[in-house]
C-alpha cells in the first residue's frame, strides 16, 4: 500500500510538472485576433469571402462562426501548444471524420488546415443545432443525452490513433496531478471550504484501485456547452479533448456536468421529484441509465464511476479557477464574458462536488444503483 502510494505520488509530482508548463503556455499563446483578422485570414488561407463573422466562446483557442456565400462555417485558430503537435491534430481530424461516417454530427474539415507561426487554422464544417445548456433539462432529456453518449461510445469502440495515448490534464487517469494544483487554490483567494471538498476527493480517489478499468478512445468533453441539439438530431462541436483512457470517464464526465447544470442556480430544470435525492443526483441517474440503453458497464466501471465523477467535478473546479487566475493575472483587464466563461462550469462545480460526495457516502455505487436519500432535503 505505501509502495503504491508513493509511486503514485511521485508520477502525479512528474506529470503536474509537464501539464503546469503546459496551462501556463496555454496561457500566454491562446490566440487574439479580432473580427477583421478573422474575415481576412478567411480570404487569404481558405479563399472563402465571409458575410458575418462571430467569435464564439472558447477556453484556450479562438473559434469564429463565419457566414459566406458557399455555406457556413467555423475558423478555428487553435491554441500554440496544439497546434505544434501536429500528430494531435491529425488524430482529432480523423476522429472527426469517423464519427461523421458512423452518423454523429460533427464539424469535420471543410478544407486542409493551415500552419502560421504561432497557431493553426481550421475551416469546419458548421453543425446545426444549441447547445444543450439552453434548454430545460427534465428526465427525459438527459436520458437522451446519456443515450447519445451511447452511441459515440459505440463508434469510438473502433477507433484508435497514437497520438490519443497521451498526457493530458483533464484526463481521469492523471487526476493525481491535478491534486497538485489544489496546493495552489489557498494561495488563489479560493473558498476554504471548496478547497475542503477537493482535498476530500483526492483523499477518496487514492483508495480507489482502478487497475482492471477497460482502455478505448474518449471524446473527453461531453458537457452541456459542447453537446448540440437540434430538434431530435444531437450532434458534438468539438473534441479538443480526445484522448484514450478509462472507457468510463465519459460517462463519469458527462454525469458530472449534468450535476454541474443542475447546481447552476440560473439554469432552468422540470419533471424532477421535489423529494428525496437532490435533483443533481436524480438528473446523474437519468443520465447514467440512458447510456445504458445504448452500451454497458462492466462491474469495475460501475464502483469506479462515482469516484471519477466527484473527480472531474474537483478538476472543473480546480482548474477551472486556477484558469481564472492566471488568465486574470496576463490580461488584468480581461472583458467580462471571458470571466464569466472561465468560471461557467468551475463554481457551480463546487457545489456540485458537494453533493457527489454525499451520495457516494449514502450508496457506494451510485448512479447506477438508486434511490440515493439525501438526508439534507
Amino acid at each position: 500500500r505505501r509502495v503504491r502510494t508513493s509511486t503514485m505520488a511521485s508520477a502525479a509530482e512528474q506529470d503536474a510538472k509537464a501539464c503546469t508548463q503546459e496551462e501556463q503556455e496555454r496561457k500566454k499563446m491562446k490566440p487574439s485576433y479580432s473580427i477583421e483578422d478573422a474575415t481576412q485570414l478567411l480570404k487569404k488561407h481558405f479563399n472563402v469571402p465571409a458575410t458575418a463573422v462571430k467569435e464564439l466562446d472558447s477556453y484556450d483557442d479562438q473559434n469564429f462562426r463565419v457566414t459566406s456565400p458557399y455555406g457556413t462555417y467555423v475558423l478555428k485558430a487553435h491554441n500554440g501548444v496544439e497546434s505544434r503537435n501536429t500528430e494531435l491534430l491529425d488524430a482529432q481530424s480523423q476522429l472527426l471524420k469517423h464519427l461523421e461516417d458512423h452518423s454523429i454530427r460533427a464539424p469535420v474539415e471543410a478544407q486542409s488546415r493551415v500552419a502560421l507561426k504561432r497557431t493553426t487554422l481550421r475551416l469546419l464544417r458548421w453543425v446545426d443545432g444549441d447547445v444543450l445548456s439552453s434548454s430545460v433539462m427534465t428526465p427525459a432529456l438527459l436520458t437522451r443525452a446519456g443515450s447519445f453518449l451511447g452511441d459515440i461510445r459505440k463508434a469510438l469502440d473502433g477507433f484508435d490513433h497514437q497520438a490519443l495515448h497521451r498526457l493530458h490534464l483533464w484526463d481521469l487517469r492523471r487526476f493525481p496531478a491535478v491534486a497538485t494544483f489544489s496546493s495552489k487554490l489557498r494561495s488563489m483567494d479560493c473558498d476554504a471550504s471548496r478547497v475542503k471538498l477537493v482535498e476530500t476527493c483526492i483523499e477518496n480517489y487514492s483508495r480507489q484501485n482502478f487497475d482492471n478499468l477497460p482502455m478505448a478512445t474518449l471524446h473527453g468533453d461531453f458537457n452541456d456547452a459542447n453537446i448540440l441539439l437540434h430538434g431530435k438530431e444531437w450532434g458534438i462541436l468539438d473534441v479538443g479533448d480526445c484522448v484514450y483512457s478509462w472507457r468510463v470517464n465519459d460517462v463519469a464526465i458527462g454525469a458530472a456536468y449534468v450535476m454541474v447544470n443542475l447546481c447552476t442556480p440560473e439554469n432552468s430544470s422540470e419533471g424532477f421529484s421535489t423529494r428525496g435525492d437532490h435533483v443533481a443526483v436524480q438528473g446523474a441517474q437519468k443520465f447514467v441509465e440512458g447510456f445504458l440503453q445504448r452500451s454497458t458497464l462492466s462491474k469495475d466501471e460501475t464502483r469506479a464511476l462515482p469516484h471519477l465523477i466527484a473527480a472531474r467535478l474537483a478538476t472543473s473546479f480546480t482548474l477551472g479557477w486556477y484558469s481564472y487566475r492566471e488568465s486574470l493575472a496576463a490580461q488584468p483587464d480581461m472583458p467580462k464574458q471571458r470571466r464569466d466563461y472561465l468560471l461557467h462550469h468551475a463554481l457551480p462545480a463546487a457545489t456540485a462536488l458537494d453533493v457527489c460526495l454525499e451520495a457516494t457516502s449514502l450508496v457506494a455505487d451510485w448512479p447506477t444503483t438508486k434511490p440515493v436519500r439525501d438526508p439534507r432535503r
